[in-house]
């Protein structure tokens, strides 16, 4: 490597991504018309044109077939192989055992339909047995010569073309485009952009501190600071401090406009560069499903197999290898970057957390250290995976892994040295806040890397040395279940009833049939000749979830095959010539090669490059002669019309399925799942913390906790697609609906804040894990493993003390290693040479937040009820919330009386402040009284949806108030900052470790910003209802209005 390579730009400003880049994207292009130019030339030729039933299928399969890696190829092969397959052997059923009838026909094709349709079924498995289908059977009644031989030969075309698309696809051009190499390279190339975003994140943090601590502000700084002691040092109360950003004054507040503008660069480069990694993610999730298709990988499955086979073998299993972990650790770290990803997007969530670390000079080197320390494990532990496992060096890796454990000891004690500071009692709450929650992310940050490199089993990565020198523990062989591999394909093939899936495959099946029996009865009218399987099979491919998908399929698909099947017809009309014609085709298929790259013209380009093959390849049927393409353009064109025509009318006439159903459904969905997530995690949260916690929940604390991280990988799934599916809906017809274009950014609004939500519960299950691994890390040293909570004191006298673990003990036992979420050396401190730089404090000693908390569990009583309250408000929101946009009940909207509530705050602040003064100076254990925060009144108005009746009750029960769920809410957040803040700021909080500190100042932010996503989620849903009671006063005031009137 090159000098010029080792060193890296202070300014991170260059870079590119990886894939599809233009000269990729040729190579596509190149490899597509390399493959066309074998099928013209199969096809074109009169010797061989006739060789062979179905050869249109050749070059159709082959551009399905065609991706950009080896692994996709050969996964789209093996589905078009799936497809004809079942199209194969349900035709010759019918073909064989059913007479040669036009009802048959048509009848065997609509069931096939009805069937495929419901399934859920690879997109590629459905078309292409739906297409051999129709081909078959649509035409099997008036031509004889289709029998059995023919239905072979038809899967024989999809065969060959899929098996062409795999044989170019391992053409090294210049080289195989293998799945694991673009995997491993996106792998490289993210962990260098991480790199690059944490130090602009640190860079910003640094720069800002730089800058606010010149002599006039550090003078304006002191001033405060001495005031904020004299009126607030003993306040229990949430300080609200005054504006100090560097914004508001840029004359005072910068040394210069140069440096406010470098540091409005370096946030543009951070946001620049975390879109950039955002989609290497995606494409990098893409790669790692693909690789299980590739020789090499199906290989390793199979040599690990014959290995566990052989180690049944007494005599044998002595020289068998070790079993291959390639793909596990692929996957392994996948995840790992991906976590990683979500700790500096949570990091970038947060709002001005730089201000916080103004005066803190000596914990930004200790962050900086150990990102640095950790990002250095990262760039020598992944080569084991992206790499070569031969030329490793693991006496770097332990080294640096050393450097990791003395970066965390420097860490913890200056942060331990930070908080004995006098001047970090001053600060506010809200930087406190911010401030240990950009911690909390950096200590997940740095687990998310040390565990993806553990588990990975990479050489070095683990502390102890004599860990993979003991024997392997004999795990229980769990008894082979014979219902899972039939479970597994139920859940592949989707047969679960679906009330959406059978209206969509009857309206589907019922298009289908309809569009038969016209083409059928009017096939010399459309001079559809031996063509009138276009129009059904037509209606059956542009069938889709949604009647907005259905119309951007069917407006692709319609223009695709305009613009293909012109294109053919130019060319064969003004080319007389086989070679001509095959050149002209081969160039245009190249061309939609390289659209396809582009996911947004994908389908466009593939039905384009099909169209103009089907075209021009006919021409071959008429004993070599060019003149049969003429009547197929004409055909092609009216057919698909006609389908499309056919399908798009009866989809929206009988029970249409719009995305406008579809979005309510997701959106029901995805508030079901935040509102389970967020009870799941508060109550592991409070049960954990509490002093009554049964034995049998820590049981199933894994499983739960993996179902929670399902739950919120699922919701945050649901709201990428959102904006894929708001186009759908705005592709709708409106007809008698109001134009969606009104409420498309709410619903955007409403995805954002459950996105925003999920985030949130993530903090709040982070908080959870770092309580238990120092708890857990607590009762191991003790060696209390089996002493439990609320029966510590009841068991302590009567249990004979046990010895006390080592380290080295600690760290080599498999149970403890196997039940922490954490790595012990995040609270452990380890260094074989490094001395502890404040001798005075430790961290974890007798008096640990577990020891204290089984203590003192008392204290922690009123903030658990504050959250129990808080959790109970949020759930109250959630729920008329999705009652709200399911339509299940009347709810009064009513609206948000903000705006009043602080302008309150503001002129109760005098009083507020004279209470400050007035409250006593001594500062203990217990708690002062909460003020209690009073919610605006209830509002008793509702709506009456039929004027003319009046009811006779004069006391009517008012509707569940939407504005009044809201405002208590709110009320419960302030009564649960003020709570949290007082049992932050007690003596008990003081003594205890790194734990508490982060994870209950955490919980404050997370529980703010999510009850703030909740309010800006019931305001979304609240402008929507506003819309809809709008249009419909609106409506009912034009029918009030006389007919005279309106001329």
């Amino acid at each position: 490597m090159s000098k010029s390579m080792k060193h890296r730009s202070p300014r991170f400003t260059c870079w590119h991504p990886l894939l599809p880049t233009f000269s990729a994207r040729l190579i596509i292009a190149f490899r597509t018309l390399l493959g066309i130019s074998c099928v013209a030339v199969f096809t074109l030729f009169p010797k061989t044109s006739f060789s062979i039933k179905g050869q249109l299928l050749l070059g159709v399969s082959f551009i399905v077939a065609i991706k950009s890696t080896l692994g996709a190829t050969i996964q789209s092969a093996i589905r078009l192989y799936l497809g004809g397959a079942i199209a194969t052997v349900y035709c010759l059923f019918i073909i064989n055992f059913l007479p040669r009838d036009v009802y048959f026909a048509v009848g065997a094709t609509n069931v096939l339909v009805l069937c495929i349709v419901y399934t859920d079924l690879p997109v590629i498995v459905r078309r292409f047995s739906i297409v051999p289908t129709c081909i078959i059977l649509i035409q099997w009644w008036s031509k004889p010569n289709i029998n059995s031989w023919f239905v072979l030969q038809i899967w024989a075309s999809l065969s060959i073309g899929s098996t062409l698309a795999v044989l170019v696809t391992c053409i090294p051009i210049p080289v195989v485009p293998t799945a694991y190499r673009e995997l491993t390279m996106r792998m490289r190339f993210i962990a260098r952009q991480t790199r690059r975003e944490i130090t602009a994140i640190v860079l910003l943090i640094s720069e800002f501190h730089n800058t606010h601590l010149m002599e006039g502000y550090g003078q304006e700084m002191r001033n405060m600071n001495k005031k904020m002691s004299l009126t607030d040092e003993h306040d229990n109360g949430i300080e609200i401090p005054s504006k100090t950003n560097r914004e508001d004054d840029i004359h005072h507040r910068s040394t210069s406009f140069e440096d406010l503008r470098d540091d409005h660069l370096l946030k543009s480069d951070i946001k620049d560069l975390y879109s950039l990694v955002n989609d290497e993610l995606k494409q990098m999730q893409r790669a790692l499903t693909e690789i299980s298709y590739e020789p090499y990988f199906i290989l390793l499955k199979l040599l690990n197999l014959i290995r566990r086979l052989l180690r049944h073998i007494p005599y044998i299993k002595r020289f068998v290898g070790t079993t291959s972990t390639l793909q596990t650790r692929l996957t392994i770290w996948t995840k790992g970057l991906a976590s990683i990803q979500r700790a500096i997007a949570a990091m970038l969530f947060l709002d001005h957390h730089h201000h916080a670390f103004v005066g803190q000079r000596q914990l930004i080197n200790a962050i900086c250290h150990l990102l640095d320390s950790t990002f250095d494990f990262l760039d020598l532990t992944l080569p084991y995976t992206t790499a070569s496992t031969s030329c490793f060096n693991t006496a770097h890796i332990i080294a640096c892994r050393t450097r990791v454990e003395e970066a965390l000891e420097e860490f913890f004690e200056t942060y331990t040295h930070v908080r004995e500071n006098p001047r970090h009692s001053a600060m506010s709450n809200t930087d406190a806040i911010r401030l240990n929650t950009f911690l909390l992310l950096t200590l997940r940050l740095v687990h998310s890397t040390i565990t993806a490199a553990e588990t990975s089993e990479t050489p070095g990565a683990r502390i102890d040395n004599d860990h993979d020198s003991r024997p392997p523990s004999s795990t229980p062989k769990v008894p082979f279940n014979w219902k899972k591999p039939c479970i597994d394909l139920a859940a592949y093939i989707g047969i679960r009833p679906s009330f959406g899936k059978l209206v969509r495959s009857i309206k589907t099946c019922l298009s289908v049939l309809i569009s038969a029996i016209i083409v059928i009865n009017f096939r010399e009218r459309l001079q559809a000749y031996g063509w009138i399987y276009w129009a059904p099979m037509t209606t059956a491919l542009v069938s889709d979830s949604s009647e907005g998908s259905t119309l951007r399929l069917s407006f692709q698909r319609l223009m695709a095959v305009l613009l293909g099947s012109t294109y053919a017809y130019v060319v064969v009309r003004v080319a007389e010539n086989h070679i001509a014609v095959g050149i002209s085709i081969c160039l245009f298929v190249g061309l939609m090669g390289y659209l396809k790259t582009d996911p947004r013209k994908e389908y466009f380009a593939s039905v384009c490059g099909q169209s103009a093959s089907i075209i021009t390849f006919l021409s071959g049927n008429n004993q070599g002669q060019l003149s049969a393409s003429n009547s197929a353009v004409l055909a092609r064109t009216s057919l698909t019309f006609l389908g499309i025509f056919v399908h798009v009318l009866i989809s929206n006439i009988f029970l249409p399925i719009t995305a406008r159903a579809t979005i309510k459904t997701k959106v029901s969905l995805m508030i079901n799942n935040v509102s389970n997530s967020l009870k799941s995690s508060i109550d592991d949260f409070c049960s954990f913390v509490g002093p009554a916690v049964i034995d049998s929940q820590t049981t199933s604390s894994n499983k739960s906790s993996s179902n929670l991280v399902k739950t919120l990988e699922e919701t945050e799934r649901i709201a990428d697609s959102f904006p894929t599916l708001l186009e759908e809906a705005l592709n709708e017809p409106n007809f008698w609906k109001r134009p969606f274009v009104q409420i498309k950014d709410r619903y955007d609004e409403i995805a954002k804040s459950l996105r925003r939500i999920s985030v949130d519960i993530r903090h709040v299950h982070r908080c959870t894990t770092i309580l238990k691994a120092e708890s857990k890390l607590h009762f191991a040293q003790e060696a209390k493993w089996q002493v439990r909570r609320a029966s510590v004191a009841a068991s302590s006298a009567t249990e004979p003390r046990a010895r006390t673990w080592t380290m080295k003990e600690l760290r080599t036992e498999e149970k403890l290693q196997n039940d922490l979420d954490i790595p012990l050396t995040i609270f452990m401190s380890y260094s074989p040479n490094a001395q502890p730089k404040f001798e005075h404090k430790t961290l974890i000693s007798n008096n640990s937040s577990a020891s204290l908390r089984l203590a003192h569990t008392v204290l922690y009583q009123p903030v658990l009820e504050h959250i129990h309250i808080l959790e109970k408000r949020i759930q109250h929101v959630l729920s008329l919330t999705k009652q709200l946009i399911t339509n299940q009940g009347t709810i009064d909207v009513g609206s948000y009386e903000l705006e009043q509530v602080a302008s309150k705050d503001s002129q109760n602040e005098q009083e507020v402040t004279l209470l400050k003064t007035e409250r006593t100076l001594n500062r203990g254990p217990s708690f002062f009284a909460v003020p209690q925060f009073e919610a605006l009144p209830a509002v008793d108005n509702h709506y009456r949806f039929f004027s003319c009746c009046k009811s006779k009750k004069k006391h009517c029960e008012p509707l569940p108030s939407l504005r009044n769920a809201v405002d208590l809410m709110l009320a419960s957040l302030v009564e649960f900052l003020y709570a949290n803040d007082s049992f932050i700021r007690t003596e008990f909080v003081a003594n205890q470790s790194i734990g508490d500190v982060l994870a209950f100042h955490t919980l404050s932010y997370s529980v703010k910003d999510m009850v703030e996503a909740t309010t800006d989620l019931a305001k979304s849903i609240r402008r929507i209802k506003h819309i809809d009671a709008r249009t419909l006063i609106r409506a009912e005031r034009e029918e009030r209005i006389p007919s005279h009137e309106l001329v």
